[in-house]
């Protein structure tokens, strides 16, 4: 009887390809889980907004571009400042363009005006155009 090779002694990437796997594995599924888990389920507020946009779809106030673009906007329209969520409503009811959204929202969340200036104009009392001229 000649003595085999192979058995036990050289299981070579054999051996290392199932850790590899598991790994690649794990890996895979913890990005997974991290790219749904930042899929933060919409709020009751951003709910609210599309509610309202959708009113606006139905009653012929807009096109659906238009409502697709706004809520798609509203969906990922990230806020630090409490004076967005006035601006957000006012776009969401189609008070204001997706332009000046954009505008106004920059300039609120740039905190380089005052508190007063950035409530006017997520309010309407001041639109963007007045604003810069001033």
């Amino acid at each position: 009887m000649g003595h085999r090779h192979g058995y036990g002694h050289h299981m070579g990437i054999g051996f290392y390809g199932s850790y590899i796997l598991i790994f690649l594995l794990l890996t895979i599924l913890i990005l997974i889980f991290f790219l749904l888990k930042n899929r933060s389920p919409a709020s009751p507020f951003i709910i609210k907004l599309i509610g309202i946009l959708k009113e606006k779809y139905a009653s012929g106030t807009i096109s659906v571009d238009e409502y697709t673009e706004r809520k798609s906007i509203i969906e990922h329209t990230k806020y630090s400042n409490s004076h967005t969520p006035i601006l957000l409503e006012r776009y969401a009811e189609c008070l204001i363009s997706t332009k000046e959204f954009l505008n106004i929202k920059n300039e609120i969340e740039s905190n380089k005006n005052d508190s007063l200036i950035c409530e006017q104009l997520a309010k309407g009392e001041l639109s963007y155009n007045e604003f810069k001229s001033k």
